[in-house]
């Protein structure tokens, strides 16, 4: 299949897709990853002022409020905070290129965790680097819809689950976890975990289970340190 029909494919019929990729080769991650790391790239390129002026919003409102810097040093990191913002931001376009492709990495090593160590199987990191990386061509549809939002709201805060619904504090950790139940990233687990069932040639929902399980887990370590770090920062 050509690279556009397993594209449309991961949408249409994610079977097809992992079925041709399940097997172990670095070329077939290799494509979705590159189309990752290029999404990732454009999508800065379209928020950079919007990524520029959040990221200074919110370092001042934690510098200003914290009780940890004295009012002197406040404004002398404020001073040298103003004059980086004149410069390019190359760590914004560092990891607008390699954000997404870590991800792939990361949940492709829980993946086979999941799939090899609690449900018994003997599958290799490349196959389900496979099919995590074209199960993240979810991605394109997410940029499609958020981006035009968040320039229209100019913020980053654009929901598309649970976060909508602003439970909690800002910061606190049950913002945090309620922000990250998102539809896409759940639609990408499940589809790792269609492809989970092709590898191990095996039923389908106990891996859906599993994996959906295991990111639970992750968005509540992830929610814990994000509120554990925004209580430093005051």
């Amino acid at each position: 299949m050509s690279i556009l029909t397993n594209v449309i494919n991961t949408y249409t019929a994610p079977s097809k897709v992992f079925e041709a990729v399940k097997d172990y080769d670095w070329k077939k991650a290799l494509v979705p990853l590159i189309i990752l790391a290029v999404v990732g790239v454009i999508s800065f390129w379209a928020i950079q002022d919007l990524a520029t002026e959040a990221g200074y919003d919110a370092a001042i409102e934690r510098i200003e409020s914290s009780s940890r810097i004295a009012d002197d040093q406040k404004e002398e990191i404020i001073a040298k905070m103003d004059e980086r913002m004149s410069g390019p931001n190359y760590m914004g376009w560092i990891f607008s290129f390699l954000g997404n492709p870590i991800a792939v990495f990361f949940m492709a090593l829980v993946a086979l965790i999941v799939g090899n160590t609690f449900m018994g199987g003997s599958a290799k990191f490349g196959q389900l680097l496979n099919i995590t990386a074209w199960a993240y061509m979810i991605a394109i549809l997410e940029v499609i819809i958020k981006i035009p939002l968040m320039l229209n709201k100019w913020s980053l805060e654009v929901y598309t689950g649970l976060g909508v619904f602003g439970i909690g504090e800002k910061g606190s950790f049950i913002n945090s976890l309620f922000a990250g139940i998102d539809i896409f990233a759940i639609w990408r687990i499940v589809l790792i975990a269609i492809g989970m069932g092709i590898i191990y040639n095996k039923k389908t929902k106990p891996y859906i289970v599993a994996m959906l399980g295991a990111w639970f887990v992750l968005r509540l370590i992830g929610a814990g340190f994000s509120s554990f770090f925004g209580g430093l920062a005051g």
